[in-house]
């Protein structure tokens, strides 16, 4: 049942089209452009609150095509609706403490990149996040705690080597490992990058100025270490968001 369940989101993975879509999707070239200006949006306090009126709600009943897929915390002051300045149906939204991911985070962008064919992950961390903090500190968590830091931890202690803030350094090592970790999953979102239908990028947003910092696709690739991940093969070159405009 399982190998079957593969099977369907593979082929699913490598159709050339939506099937039943009703709307063209934008390329991942094209979206960092909205999302970035989105962003400056809120920087500034100017929103322009897209796609938020009755007739975009009767739309969606029907069908979803979001343009970007947003892995991002669940920390109540990161909400990216708001911070890219996108309406409803705009995002596909994944969070979760520490914009890790698990097999269920997975699983979810996978449904949106194979079968919504969004062409692009938003992997966005954020300054002062609580579990990255929380992952730095000794002592014991509690109840499933522990299970989530132990996916930040390898970020932290590689933060821990190199100079600057700590949990600065950790918060975007902790993007570029998911970022990795995603463009390397297999069978699905591996696929999907490598013939060119899903882009993963990461950012880090910050809780004091409301602006969203995009790594460079060569910073994300250079600095983690294939030690950290060693089951998964090298990051793929992506589109360098710190100069799109």
């Amino acid at each position: 049942m399982r190998s079957a369940m593969i099977q369907t989101l593979v082929t699913a993975a490598l159709c050339s089209a939506a099937v039943g879509a009703q709307h063209a999707l934008p390329s991942a070239d094209a979206v960092p452009a909205e999302l970035k200006a989105g962003n400056d949006h809120h920087v500034r306090k100017r929103y322009e609150h897209p796609h938020q009126t009755a007739a975009r709600q009767h739309e969606l009943a029907a069908t979803q095509n979001p343009h970007a897929i947003v892995l991002s915390c669940a920390d109540s002051r990161v909400a990216p609706e708001i911070i890219l300045d996108q309406g409803l149906g705009d995002l596909f939204d994944v969070r979760v403490a520490g914009n890790v991911a698990s097999d269920a985070e997975l699983a979810s962008i996978e449904y949106a990149a194979a079968h919504l064919h969004t062409p692009l992950l938003v992997v966005m961390g954020h300054q002062k996040c609580g579990a990255v903090t929380a992952a730095a500190e000794s002592g014991e968590a509690e109840g499933h705690l522990p299970l989530l830091l132990a996916l930040i931890r390898p970020a932290v202690e590689r933060a821990r080597a190199q100079p600057g803030d700590l949990i600065e350094n950790a918060v975007r090592i902790n993007v570029e490992n998911v970022v990795r970790q995603v463009r390397g999953s297999t069978p699905v979102l591996a696929a999907l990058v490598d013939r060119g239908a899903l882009t993963v990028v990461g950012s880090v947003y910050s809780l004091d100025t409301g602006k969203v910092t995009w790594l460079p696709g060569n910073q994300t690739t250079n600095e983690v270490a294939t030690r950290e991940a060693p089951s998964q093969p090298p990051m793929r070159p992506e589109p360098d968001l710190a100069r799109a405009d």
